[in-house]
């Protein structure tokens, strides 16, 4: 019975002791995370980035995955960079608003856009969501992908406040919303799920024509300084041939007392659909007001990643931009084997240079496979690519004492533009 007593006692000295060791380890933690969360922060990612001017986290170091936006800048474009394959997925920050244009280039994308949104939305929450198009490249990251019950499209991840959307697709989509085999479907059901969690859901047609609640402007602070606009389209109203046509065209704008500052982007909007709306917009009748405009633009998102279908002669020669983003992988022969019709195609230079050398592109072609007469022996393959300008990041700089109000590009690749890469002297400069 003695030997029993003292065995009992010892097991409750050693519970007792591994208690108050475990007890002060807590204790401990506690005040560490209090006093030191950096070493949390560096060694276990818990907490917030917070930056530097030059873009470099002031806990770990770690640089900011994007360019640097500039400093007291109430507006700031982000063209993400989504890899070798063509997409788009554009962050905008304007004033309080987290903004997101667009989550391709596929479902696998959507971590990528999610960590990258992570590093500036502080509540986990969109302001406002657009998708410009049916198109995978465009909305697969929206729905992403999933594992049983884990979901990692964007609209499962963050909360939205109001989502606007395209109005119309190809018959070949008609129908397919319910059908979660088909990406279309998948990004219909990550909708109803944002709209399910408090989004309001409208059409860039409901916008346009203030129809059920929605706008054709939304004011993006309270000294209506800065603005989010929804652009005609003709194919709000009718469906196109093809489905770039049908894309959302946003135009931003940044008032100052000297002048108002225009950042326009155009989704994939191809030859015709810019055609009418040039057309559209050439008759001043039309304009519903000031913001109801093509005007000069400081900022431009280069229309469906370079493809000579988009970024026309009629549209510029209004337009005027003084810099342009490409979100393409320069170069791939992706889609053709004309050398000079890979993104960004040779035409597309010869349009934008008579107006600006400021081009910007997201990543470019390495190892191309050799050409002959201008052509690649295959479609796709034979190719990797690498980040060129990587994340572009375009931001308003306000005035100061020793410097005049104007546009910052920032990039977390090299700052040269495109026209400074091998591939851009080889392929490029020749036949423009």
């Amino acid at each position: 019975m003695a030997k029993r007593g003292r065995s009992a006692k010892k097991h409750r000295f050693l519970f007792t002791f591994i208690l108050i060791l475990l007890i002060i380890v807590m204790i401990a933690a506690v005040f560490l995370y209090i006093f030191r969360p950096d070493i949390y922060h560096i060694y276990l990612g818990i907490g917030e980035h917070t930056y530097d001017e030059e873009g470099n986290c002031t806990i770990c170091g770690k640089a900011r995955p994007g360019g640097v936006v500039a400093e007291g800048s109430d507006i700031s474009i982000h063209v993400i960079d989504l890899g070798k394959n063509a997409g788009d997925s554009i962050y905008i920050k304007a004033g309080e608003n987290d903004i997101l244009i667009d989550a391709g280039s596929s479902g696998g994308s959507a971590p990528l856009i999610c960590e990258y949104l992570n590093n500036y939305v502080t509540d986990n929450k969109l302001e406002y969501v657009i998708a410009t198009h049916a198109d995978t490249d465009h909305i697969a990251a929206f729905a992403g992908n999933s594992s049983g019950n884990t979901r990692t499209g964007v609209l499962y991840k963050f909360k939205v406040d109001t989502l606007i959307k395209f109005d119309n697709v190809k018959s070949d989509k008609n129908g397919k919303e319910d059908n979660l085999n088909t990406i279309y479907g998948k990004f219909c059901a990550a909708v109803k799920h944002a709209e399910e969690n408090g989004a309001t859901v409208y059409t860039a047609g409901q916008c346009y024509n203030e129809e059920g609640g929605a706008k054709r402007q939304y004011w993006l602070d309270e000294e209506h300084t800065l603005s989010m606009n929804i652009l005609y389209n003709y194919y709000y109203y009718n469906v196109s041939a093809d489905e770039n046509n049908h894309s959302v065209v946003t135009l931003f704008t940044k008032e100052t007392t000297s002048k108002t500052y225009n950042f326009l982007l155009t989704g994939d909007l191809e030859k015709d659909g810019e055609s009418r709306m040039v057309d559209y917009y050439a008759k001043s009748s039309n304009s519903k007001s000031e913001y109801d405009v093509l005007p000069d633009v400081d900022f431009y998102k280069a229309g469906h990643h370079g493809s000579g279908t988009s970024s026309t002669e009629k549209l510029l020669s209004v337009i005027k931009p003084e810099y342009v983003a490409i979100s393409c992988c320069a170069g791939t022969n992706e889609y053709t084997t004309d050398v000079n019709n890979t993104f960004p195609y040779t035409i597309v230079f010869k349009n934008l240079l008579k107006y600006t050398q400021n081009i910007y592109c997201t990543s470019v072609a390495d190892t191309l496979p050799p050409i002959s007469n201008g052509k690649f022996p295959q479609f796709g393959g034979g190719y990797t690519g690498k980040p060129w300008n990587g994340n572009i990041v375009c931001s308003f700089v306000p005035a100061s004492s020793d410097n005049s109000a104007g546009i910052k590009i920032s990039c977390s690749g090299t700052q040269e533009t495109l026209l400074k890469s091998e591939w851009y002297a080889e392929f490029r400069e020749p036949y423009v």
